[in-house]
């Protein structure tokens, strides 16, 4: 922060100019693009979701004694396409299996991640029809398709209609509102407005509408406080402006009546991309961990997207749960970094790849792709530090043999896999060298790479500090000895 800034500096120098240097940070930084972030789609890298996610939930489940994990293990993916083989956004599925029927709408990119027992359905051998989000009519002739086992993947192809993307767009940012999120939310406010102008400005055809869920705890003075959907950016941007960061006292805090209430709004149904963002540091309050679970899963019925945005602070129950929320509405899970500088350090979470960019950057980005329907990825220009390496999203992993002799003088063919950073991880199996996919790996292969390493920006930032932050330090000693020398004259 930019007072752990000023209290790093030499002692010698005089309060007055320490104060006179905290008042030129404070004005200089609460500016947009200052937060950087980096983010995570658990559906393009399942395999290693699974295992992550069978790591973690038997501990969660231990700490709150009502919570059963949801089994995702048995997941069917379904893609929705017009004859022309461009993806139907908001398709609406229907999966049957003997008495058991989910309806269900697909994502914008036309796909939909059935979770057979999540959505109560008896068996993955199952029936699948599509149909566009408004339904058939004229020449429209529903698609029709099998599944028969989990890992199946079903193209369900539409005829007589032509797909269209969406031209609405509902987002709805539920944020934890207590005294910890103050020192990153002040840049998010700021950010707020220009991070809408430029998805409209590229977009201008598009109705965007916006809504806002503040959330504490029990206790506090107050627990949720709502702004409903509106198209009028610049009211809400003004809303979130005049809000402060205060309560909370224990960890936990109201997640459930936040998500919960961001739920309750007036969405739009059809062919609209709809987006929840939850921007929380802590996991919801015990007791709530099922029904929170259960906001997200009623968000899944309505197409509603959920991304996660871990603050500072943010523990691993936390992320599992936020991760659970994503997958399971075909959302990301984005978290803040520590590259800005901005608040206390950030838990960066047990993935094998991610790059870090601009915050605003990356929320342009993951808005754009909600409607166009397809991944659209940083520039080099934009990416300030790459943790492993990933292909639109899939995290890649280098496969090299070595040959080993055994005692009976026979060869041995064993892999290891070998990331950019330079840590292998053992337990692949592979009979050439190449490269493959983290979903191709075996469940629960843990090829987490190491953090706090030193990488060279590609966008003319200052190489990274061994914490992954920019050498901020001594820019702010450069400004001191500056106003201190026009100070003496």
């Amino acid at each position: 922060t930019a007072l752990e800034c000023v209290s790093s500096i030499d002692p010698f120098i005089p309060l007055g100019m320490r104060v006179s240097l905290l008042q030129i940070i404070l004005a200089a930084g609460q500016q947009a693009g200052v937060l950087t972030a980096g983010d995570i789609d658990d559906n393009l890298n399942f395999e290693f979701y699974l295992g992550f996610n069978n790591r973690t939930h038997e501990g969660i489940e231990t700490q709150e004694s009502n919570f059963v994990a949801p089994d995702l293990s048995d997941r069917i993916v379904v893609k929705v396409q017009d004859s022309t083989g461009a993806h139907f956004p908001c398709a609406a599925v229907t999966a049957s299996a003997a008495d058991t029927t989910a309806i269900l709408p697909a994502g914008t990119n036309g796909l939909l991640y059935l979770f057979p027992t999540l959505d109560g359905l008896s068996s993955t051998a199952l029936t699948l029809t599509a149909v566009p989000p408004g339904g058939c009519s004229g020449q429209c002739v529903a698609a029709a398709g099998q599944a028969t086992a989990a890992g199946d993947e079903v193209t369900l192809v539409i005829a007589g209609a032509a797909a269209g993307l969406p031209q609405a767009m509902d987002v709805v940012f539920v944020i934890d509102t207590t005294g910890s999120m103050g020192d990153e939310l002040s840049y998010l406010q700021t950010e707020f407005s220009s991070v809408f102008d430029r998805v409209k400005e590229d977009n201008p055809q598009v109705s965007i509408r916006i809504g806002l869920v503040l959330y504490r705890d029990q206790g506090d003075a107050y627990v949720t406080r709502t702004f409903g959907l509106s198209d009028a950016i610049s009211t809400r941007a003004a809303d979130l402006n005049e809000q402060t960061f205060d309560g909370g006292g224990d960890f936990p805090e109201a997640m459930f009546d936040g998500m919960q209430a961001g739920l309750e709004m007036e969405w739009r149904e059809g062919n609209t991309a709809r987006v929840m963002f939850v921007v929380a540091d802590a996991p919801p309050k015990p007791g709530t961990y099922a029904q929170t679970v259960q906001v997200a899963k009623t968000a899944r019925s309505k197409g509603i997207a959920i991304l996660g945005l871990a603050a500072s602070g943010v523990d691993g129950t936390a992320e599992y749960l936020m991760r659970l929320f994503a997958a399971v509405t075909g959302g990301r899970h984005l978290f803040l970094t520590d590259d800005s500088g901005v608040g206390n350090s950030h838990q960066e979470p047990k993935i094998q790849c991610y790059q870090v960019t601009r915050l605003d950057s990356l929320l342009v980005r993951v808005l754009k792709s909600q409607l166009l329907g397809e991944r659209v990825e940083p520039s080099a220009q934009e990416i300030l530090r790459e943790v492993g390496r990933q292909e639109r999203g899939v995290c890649i992993i280098d496969i090299t043999t070595t040959t080993t002799t055994t005692t009976t003088a026979a060869a041995t063919t064993v892999a290891t896999a070998t990331t950019d950073s330079g840590s292998t991880s053992a337990g692949m199996s592979t009979t050439a060298a190449g490269s493959t996919g983290m979903s191709e790996a075996p469940d629960g292969t843990d090829v987490s790479l190491p953090t706090g390493l030193d990488f060279a920006s590609e966008s003319g930032m200052d190489t990274m500090s061994g914490s992954g932050r920019p050498q901020v330090g001594m820019v702010l000693v450069g400004v001191a000895m500056f106003w201190g020398a026009k100070a003496l004259g």
